[in-house]
């Protein structure tokens, strides 16, 4: 961890989308070692999208696998990226070459990655 990444998401709801127990759980503490807090995390888009819809979640960002247990996040990744909602995503495999050239801006982390490097990019696109 970076000594400026400390506080990198203070105040941000940050929405976690992982279906790897220990990776979700890294992610976590790693959003929350960085001042934000964790929706989630969430295995599957069902309880993903459930919490997008739940008026008492607030979501400023959010860190994604691409694949999950109910199927590929692409079409949730779209509907954060239409409703401005700054993301990144970290997968075990490439972004189909379509989705890459539609959203080039998003950060794309292949796994295994640190979860801190996510935090961080997430805090770089908050500010941006």
């Amino acid at each position: 961890m970076l000594q400026s990444s400390i506080s990198c998401l203070e105040g941000s709801n940050v929405l976690v989308v992982e279906d790897e127990l220990f990776i979700a759980y890294d992610i976590a503490f790693s959003v929350e070692e960085a001042g934000g807090q964790v929706a989630g995390p969430f295995a599957t888009l069902a309880r993903a999208r459930a919490a997008l819809t739940d008026d008492s979640v607030s979501v400023d960002g959010a860190i994604l696998d691409m694949n999950l247990l109910d199927g590929s996040a692409e079409a949730l990744i779209v509907e954060l990226w239409k409703r401005e909602v700054p993301l990144v995503v970290n997968t075990a495999e490439q972004l189909p070459l379509a989705f890459q050239s539609i959203m080039p801006e998003i950060p794309v982390f292949s796994k295994p990655t640190n979860p801190w490097e996510l935090a961080e990019a997430l805090g770089r696109q908050l500010r941006n």
